[in-house]
């Protein structure tokens, strides 16, 4: 951030309009802010800070205080402060709450934030969007500002003074730490939440042991480790020792099982065999049966065989008869096409005088054409010039006119237009005025249902008035009749002591008259109960009266406050239609904000549109007289030439064109014709041809079908088979394997048939059948007994895995836990160094803040240095402070000279400020280079220079001018007169009885 420009006006000490241009400086890095003391030369950084922040530059001020004493009551206190951030320029005015010079309602805290953009352009409007963009502009809030670009009066050796605490106050509000913080903060909380979860794996671990089903568990689970697992080894041992007797007992009774089983298997094989055998008969009596439709197939077989025998001759015979016929009707085909040829080649040999004719008038035809072929070179010459001549007359005419020419003329008009409308002054700031004005609106049907709200508890506050004054009224006369009763009894116990003659204790007379005697009683105790209530009473009367009195103050000031308000905005209607017509006067104001944009947006448009046309324009003209040039040319080469006879040129074009067509139909039916002829022949002959290969083909299958017929009776006669017999079985023959295979099957069947009966009889042999029922109730019994015995040992085998199971279990949540134990014990050191708890008592916070605090010592001491020509040097005390005192951040001087360290509290006033000056520095660059955003091309210091010595003073100029090579800005606020003879920029501050004036003096 880089001032350009301050204007104060009725601010602090400043009656009127005071500006500081901070750009006519030209390029000065450094200058002083000199005046008598309380002449305002503070107020200048103040009004600076209020500008961005609305706050004061220092702790001790107030910004609702800036309110000129000195001002005119009609003037407004504001600041305008414009200034640079990396090149962009900003402006912000605001006003800060002041009192409104014709009523009570003070006028509101107001700012805007302007964006330069050709003009100043609005950017935030609202006091806490101006505040947000301010933060996002410098990149640094107000406790950051104040630290590093801005040192305020009476704070500028907080960074060095201050103890371990406050300074990782300021470090945290400068580098924002509270995420480390946070860090350490979550440690914490992870090891709270995991000790819970190792405390319930512990009690997992115990519940686990618990699931054993055993009447001790819960006894044994409370003894010692070892003990437990004497016990689980014991109990195992146990169960496996059941175990194995179980199994040993139903092995024994498997054997028996399987014994019986044998036993009915080889039963259930015998009777297998009977039943086979019987079947085996039986199957082989039907066998049997069969013999004659076997004896039939055979001979169906024979014959069959003979027909299959004869057969390949017959397929041949059959097969040359197919060709003959095939040919006798290739040969019938062949003759009608050799007729139709014939009467094509006596049309065509009819054309002949025809077509010779037409030779003829081919070649005269050609002749007639190539002489007007000698002739046109001429007459193409001519008729080029003048079609190029008539084609650029006509594009001549055709650019004679530009066809955009009146949206060139629109053009012009809407540009004289949108400039004449922007050419307007712009009232940027009638959107903020009327956006303050609804704000005061706002605030106004606020005060008005505060009012109302007020005007309802006033009400409420009276009827709780009169109830109460009741309530006292009525106690009041309570009171009253227990304290006349109370002097009575006193009367009369009185009375009964008087003696005549004797002075009365109360009034002195010694006469005493006589007093009435009745029945008096007192009661003390209701008597001290009923005056107590009636204090309660009166108490709540008071405080009803005081509310009363504080609510209708309050209703006063508050419609006074409205009727300021109503008047400071002059209302003649309700607020509610003021705020509507207000809100629509901004949606007004906006729309003219947008439709000046949009203009701005068309008039953009239109110039490029403009510039476009015109340029068309300039083009279209140029390229006109381009061709003018052209035509002027063509027109001088025609008349150089003589024009030929236009007729005569007709006549030739006409002629030659018929000529050409004639030619090319005369020789498209002389072509088609010979084309024709050739064809025809062609394939007369071709015909021809093959008449005679099928004749020759036809003589040779015939011969070839004689010889097969012969050789088919003979077979037929040879295999004693008439012609008829053998039609019959060739349909069958087909079938002949399949019979074969069917009657050899049938005869294999028999033959196994017969095996497997005399196999079976021969192996059953005098064996008796055996009584399956008996066995299987044997075999069931037996069974039985194996599966009780077989379930008890699954029981039993169950349990020892469920032991083991859980023991298994239990062994691995018993290590899980040991190893979460050490976790904890690594999460809980994590935890308690990260807060503190450990030997150098730093926090991880505090750590990273001595990280950047180590930063900045190490670019603070290369200034101290130089101001104290290399006597001090910063260092941070390492030692652990006493008791639970924050440590880490205190800051130790080594003082070259002595060799020794030392508190910098010790230092004298130069030398604090030497280091306080130097720290500042360290700071700021140390900012600058860790966040690259940061704009630090301004520091502000308030702080005289007084406790220097001139050697000092030199130095710490010295110090502030070599920042000139980085760009950066120094103000300083000083009475020392070296320094202002050093400086030549000066902002001198002059006090007078009516306010201070500022003045820039720049030698």
């Amino acid at each position: 951030m880089r001032p350009e420009r301050l204007t104060i006006t009725a601010f602090g000490p400043y009656a009127e309009t005071e500006q500081i241009d901070f750009t006519q400086l030209e390029g000065r890095s450094m200058f002083v802010i000199s005046g008598r003391t309380g002449a305002g030369k503070t107020t200048i950084f103040d009004a600076m800070t209020f500008a961005l922040y609305g706050r004061a530059s220092g702790a001790l001020r107030n910004a609702s205080d800036f309110r000129s004493q000195y001002a005119d009551p009609e003037r407004k206190t504001e600041i305008d402060f414009s200034f640079t951030i990396r090149e962009e320029r900003y402006r912000i005015v605001r006003q800060p709450q002041q009192p409104h010079p014709k009523n009570k309602t003070p006028i509101p805290h107001e700012a805007v934030l302007y964006e330069w953009a050709d003009s100043w352009k609005p950017l935030a409007t609202k006091v806490g969007d101006v505040e947000q963009q301010i933060e996002s502009l410098l990149q640094l809030d107000y406790e950051q500002f104040s630290q590093i670009l801005l040192l305020p009066q009476n704070q500028f050796r907080q960074l060095l003074d201050s103890d371990s605490m406050k300074k990782q106050q300021i470090l945290q509000s400068i580098f924002k730490t509270e995420a480390y913080r946070a860090f350490q903060e979550n440690w914490v909380e992870r090891y709270g939440k995991y000790r819970k979860q190792v405390e319930w794996a512990t009690e997992t671990t115990r519940l686990k042991l618990l699931e054993l089903e055993d009447d001790d568990i819960e006894t044994v689970a409370e003894r010692n480790l070892p003990e437990i697992q004497d016990w689980l080894e014991a109990r195992e041992e146990r169960l496996l020792t059941a175990t194995e007797s179980l199994r040993g007992e139903r092995d024994i009774q498997s054997k028996r099982v399987d014994a019986i089983r044998s036993e009915l298997e080889q039963a259930n094989a015998l009777v297998r065999l009977f039943v086979e055998r019987d079947e085996q008969a039986r199957a082989l009596e039907r066998y049997k049966s069969g013999e004659a439709d076997r004896v039939e197939r055979r001979r169906l077989i024979e014959r069959l065989e003979a027909s299959s025998r004869v057969r390949p001759l017959y397929d041949r015979y059959l097969a040359n008869r197919q060709d003959i016929e095939r040919l006798n009707h290739d040969i019938d085909g062949v003759q009608t096409r050799l007729t139709q040829y014939a009467s094509k080649l006596d049309e065509l040999h009819a054309k002949t005088e025809r077509i010779a004719s037409s030779k003829q008038e081919v070649e005269t035809i050609t002749a007639r054409l190539k002489a007007i072929d000698d002739m046109l070179p001429f007459v193409d010459e001519w008729q080029t010039a003048v079609t190029e001549r008539d084609e650029l007359k006509r594009l001549t005419d055709q650019l004679a006119v530009f066809k955009d020419d009146s949206r060139l003329t629109e053009l012009r008009r809407q540009e004289e237009m949108l400039s004449a409308e922007l050419a307007q002054e712009t009232t940027p700031n009638r959107l903020v005025e009327a956006e303050r004005k609804y704000d005061r609106l706002t605030a106004h049907a606020q005060l008005e249902a505060r009012f109302q709200a007020v005007t309802e508890r006033l009400a409420s506050c009276e009827r709780n008035g009169k109830e109460a004054q009741r309530r006292h009224k009525a106690q009041s006369d309570i009171v009253e009749q227990f304290m006349h009763e109370e002097q009575a009894l006193w009367a009369q116990k009185l009375s009964a002591t008087l003696v005549d003659g004797e002075p009365c204790p109360v009034c002195g007379s010694r006469t005493h008259g006589t007093v009435a005697s009745h029945e008096v009683t007192s009661d003390q105790g209701n008597l001290v109960a009923a005056t107590e209530m009636l204090k309660q009473y009166e108490a709540a009367l008071h405080e009803v009266r005081a509310d009363y009195r504080a609510l209708k103050q309050q209703a006063e000031e508050v419609r006074d406050e409205l009727e300021s308000s109503r008047q400071a905005l002059d209302l003649s209607g309700s607020v509610q239609e003021a705020t509507v017509l207000q809100e629509r006067l901004i949606r007004s104001l906006r729309d003219e904000e947008r439709a000046r944009a949009q203009a701005e947006r068309t008039y953009r448009t239109v110039m490029t549109d403009l510039k476009r046309l015109e340029k068309e324009k300039r083009e279209l003209t140029e390229r006109r007289q381009q061709l003018l040039e052209r035509l002027q040319a063509v027109q001088e080469r025609l008349q150089a030439m003589r024009q030929p006879d236009a007729a005569s040129l007709q006549q030739l074009q006409a002629e030659r064109d018929a000529q050409s067509t004639r030619l090319d139909r005369l020789q498209q039916v002389i072509a088609q014709y010979e084309r024709e002829l050739e064809d025809a022949t062609r394939l007369k002959w071709t015909e021809t041809e093959r008449l005679r290969l099928l004749n020759e083909r036809l003589d040779l299958e015939k011969k070839r079908f004689d010889q097969t017929e012969t050789e088919l009776e003979e077979s037929l006669a040879k295999n004693e088979l008439s012609r008829d017999v053998f039609l019959t079985n060739v349909e069958q023959i087909d079938t002949l394997s399949s019979l074969q295979e069917q009657l050899a099957e049938e005869q294999a069947d028999g033959i196994r048939l017969e095996h497997g009966f005399n196999a079976l009889t021969d192996k059953i042999g005098d064996a008796v059948k055996p009584d399956l029922v008996l066995l299987n109730d044997r075999l069931t019994t037996a069974q039985a007994s194996l599966d009780a015995l077989a379930e008890q040992l699954v029981t039993a085998d169950s349990q020892l895995k469920r032991h083991r199971h859980v023991i298994s279990e239990w062994d691995r949540l018993r290590d899980q836990t040991a190893d979460e134990q050490r976790n904890l014990e690594t999460v809980k050191l994590i935890a308690d160094t990260g807060r503190g708890l450990n030997p150098q008592k730093l926090t991880f916070e505090t750590y990273v803040q001595t990280a950047f605090f180590d930063q900045i010592l190490h670019a603070a001491n290369i200034h101290l240095d130089l101001m104290t020509s290399g006597q001090f040097q910063l260092e941070r005390k390492v030692e652990t402070a006493k008791g639970n005192a924050k440590s880490g951040l205190e800051l130790l001087v080594f003082d070259a000279y002595t060799g020794q360290s030392r508190r910098v509290q010790n230092l004298s006033g130069g030398e604090g400020f030497k280091a306080s000056l130097a720290l500042a520095l360290g700071l700021a660059e140390v900012v600058q280079q860790l966040s690259g955003g940061v704009s630090l091309e301004t520091m502000l210091i308030d702080e005289g220079f007084g406790t220097l010595d001139a050697e000092s003073l030199d130095q710490a100029i010295e110090l502030l001018m070599s920042l000139q090579s980085s760009g950066r800005l120094v103000g300083v606020i000083s009475h020392v007169q070296e320094l202002k003879d050093r400086v030549d920029a000066r902002i001198e501050v002059k006090k007078s009885r009516s306010g201070s004036t500022i003045q820039l003096v720049v030698e």
